[in-house]
């Protein structure tokens, strides 16, 4: 019914068993999806160490998005070893700020380390599919991966708040961009998971359990949450669906005032 077998899909963010690109790797795998990674080289052994866990990981390159060169050579070296192959899927699960972004105001924040998180966690959304889109073919989907911090104040969040309300705006403009043939981008906002990019975050534990405690569901999502929206905005299914930002949160990005305050 999902109508993804046969699929191939290229996934950039992997970097432990506990990334949310993992579990969608995972999903995609069970749906028959072929998957080709790109990883950066600080995590190559722990990315090589999952490789034998799925069959349906056909290949593997270094991807640094940092630079428009070095994201241009995952699909060169991709498309030396798949000679016109191309690409029905693209999973973007990146984002990083140095820690300096998190030990201090934003207000005293370096520039450097600014242009460092957007670079990285925003503006390569349009490097990755500048540079994919002859390896992709028509109807393609890509999805990204966001933050409530976008258009809310979180503390400790800081520079990362930016730079998740410029990847939301840059999934507007491509997806206006290349609707056009065919293609389609959308966002993933997630409540707070804990993996290893969230670690950095100081406060992170009581982040999970003010949304638990005030989420509609009560509880926190999973990255099995974020994996299963993740398998239908990749589908058929979603045909329909581009530039949009959809909530995978347990509901709280719908609550203002919480509930636990009458208590």
């Amino acid at each position: 019914m999902l109508g993804l077998e046969g699929k191939t899909a290229f996934v950039f963010g992997v970097a432990s068993e506990d990334s949310i690109a993992w579990a969608i790797c995972k999903h995609l795998a069970a749906a028959g999806v072929t998957l080709y990674l790109g990883y950066q080289k600080r995590f190559m052994s722990r990315v090589f160490k999952l490789k034998d866990e799925l069959p349906a990981i056909a290949g593997f390159y270094p991807l640094d998005v940092a630079q428009d060169a070095t994201t241009k050579e995952f699909f060169t070296a991709f498309s030396a070893d798949h000679p016109g192959k191309k690409a029905d899927i693209l999973i973007h699960a990146i984002g990083f700020a140095p820690r300096s972004c998190f030990d201090r105001p934003v207000l005293f924040v370096e520039d450097e380390d600014i242009n460092t998180a957007m670079t990285i966690s925003a503006n390569s959304l349009q490097r990755c599919l500048k540079h994919a889109l002859p390896h992709l073919n028509p109807g393609s989907s890509t999805i990204t991966l966001t933050y409530a911090a976008s258009t809310r104040f979180v503390p400790s969040y800081g520079i990362m708040s930016m730079a998740k309300a410029a990847l939301e705006c840059w999934t507007r403009e491509l997806a206006c961009h290349l609707g056009p043939e065919g293609h389609r981008i959308n966002a993933i906002s997630s409540g707070p998971i804990r993996t290893i990019a969230a670690s950095g975050i100081p406060g992170f534990d009581r982040i999970l359990d003010h949304v638990e405690a005030n989420a509609p569901l009560r509880r926190n999502v999973s990255q099995e949450d974020v994996a299963g929206t993740t398998l239908w905005l990749s589908s058929p299914l979603s045909s329909g669906v581009t530039g949009q930002c959809i909530h995978v949160d347990a509901g709280f990005s719908i609550t203002m005032v919480p509930e636990s305050i009458m208590n």
